[in-house]
């Protein structure tokens, strides 16, 4: 055999496909080539849906996406960012969270989408992504989106403004759920309503018992004031639920049962009423446990606590204190860090408005500033969200709700301009 023959590349054949020109490897088993499409990112295998007709039905049949969603857990973890590109449109950027970590100092690539409405995020799961309209004040307009495959479904509006919101997936019935608590003002009072929207090919928006008001501050706090009004999806083996910080207690919605609880915040070290000011607490989900973070402003520190138990007011533990950073030197200290990832290595992504993306390492408590391709300070976003859930967490999958089809193409992905980097 000559040399030239022997470095050729071998071709791979596209085994299921009947048009495939090439003839190699025909004995390959359907297992086989299962196994080799299950460790390919969600991207490309949306791109590969296109190739032919077997391809497109293993690829988009529910075993493959449900074992394609399994693995995809546990691989780098996207950051989305969601935010207002001038006065009118949108932009939402996707990028890879360990290529941030990984080398800060290097810009990280970005992918943009833009839209001709303004978005919010409500929530993230399961590689879905709810929206919200940022401009629709006396209604809520919601989105459900998928970047990766492109999927798009809108839910009919409701009217009312939106106090209280979380998007999440009950497993126990395998359905995607929104919720929504509005109000208006009626000839006395104000009149809330609570509403809950299931992800189905014949569904509508059905009222449900509202949220205790009590607990949330209400009447003697004007509704405008709720600042965590978006719900932190969390997910155990027992039950699946929404999750809002109000005043000293942490209050949930059991998506299975369609119920209201709440158990105490962490309150062996804090002067509640000293260092809770409205938005300055927030919730998230940090290595699979349920996370706390507030700013003690005496002593301008950052503090995370895990609960290791979910609903175990005793399992609360503190997992770091972050210092805050002289860069942070806007006015208004009243807006809480928002953590979003803890890496293997222990460094925390995190979220901190009016400034932007930044990442802690818990080891050592430096703080360092990731270059982003494109984020400029001229033209930063990050001014623009105060109060707004800008930035989330998900993972890239094929995942859509059983039994609907995409009824919108309005995210369009659009070529991003020449690279400008943030200045450290």
């Amino acid at each position: 055999m000559r040399i030239a023959e022997r470095k050729a590349p071998r071709r791979l054949e596209l085994v299921s496909c009947p048009t495939a020109r090439t003839q190699l490897l025909t004995d390959l088993p359907e297992e086989t080539i299962m196994e080799i499409l299950l460790r390919l990112p969600a991207r490309t295998l949306a791109s590969l849906r296109s190739v032919c007709t077997s391809w497109r039905n293993l690829i988009s049949a529910p075993d493959f996406t449900f074992n394609h969603l399994r693995r995809s857990c546990l691989l780098d973890p996207t950051l989305t960012i969601a935010y207002r590109n001038g006065l009118s449109c949108g932009s939402i950027s996707l990028l890879s969270v360990h290529s941030i970590l990984d080398n800060a100092s290097e810009p990280t690539q970005v992918d943009y989408f833009r839209e001709q409405r303004s978005y919010e995020i409500i929530g993230s799961c399961n590689g879905l992504l709810c929206l919200a309209d940022e401009d629709a004040y006396h209604y809520m307009h919601a989105i459900l989106w998928n970047p990766c495959t492109g999927f798009t479904f809108e839910p009919p509006e409701i009217s009312g403004e939106v106090r209280f919101c979380g998007f999440g997936y009950d497993y126990l019935s395998d359905s995607y759920k929104i919720f929504a608590t509005t109000w208006k003002q009626g000839p006395s009072d104000f009149e809330f309503s609570t509403r809950i929207y299931t992800f189905g090919p014949t569904s509508s928006w059905r009222k449900i018992d509202d949220i205790p008001l009590a607990l949330c501050g209400f009447p003697s706090d004007h509704p405008r004031f709720a600042i965590n009004r978006k719900g932190e999806f969390f997910r155990s083996s027992r039950l699946c639920t929404l999750n809002w910080s109000v005043k000293h207690v942490v209050l949930y919605f059991d998506l299975d049962k369609e119920s209201y609880g709440h158990f105490p915040l962490p309150d062996s070290e804090i002067d509640l009423d000293h260092n809770f000011p409205r938005g300055c607490t927030h919730l998230c989900v940090l290595r699979n446990c349920l996370s706390f973070c507030y700013q003690d402003r005496r002593t301008r520190q950052w503090i995370v606590w895990q609960m290791k138990e979910y609903g175990d007011a005793q399992s609360w533990t503190k997992l770091a204190v972050i210092s805050v950073h002289p860069k942070f030197t806007y006015s208004n200290l009243d807006r809480c860090l928002q953590p979003l990832y803890i890496s293997e290595s222990d460094v925390l992504l995190a979220f901190y408005p009016f400034f932007g993306i930044i990442s802690c390492n818990l080891k050592n408590g430096s703080v360092e500033f990731p270059k982003i391709d494109g984020f400029n300070t001229r033209n930063h976003p990050f001014h623009l969200c105060i109060g707004y859930r800008i930035a989330c967490i998900h993972h890239e999958s094929l995942v859509s709700p059983n039994g609907l089809q995409s009824n919108s193409s309005k995210m369009l992905r659009f070529i991003k301009p020449k690279s400008k980097l943030i200045d450290s």
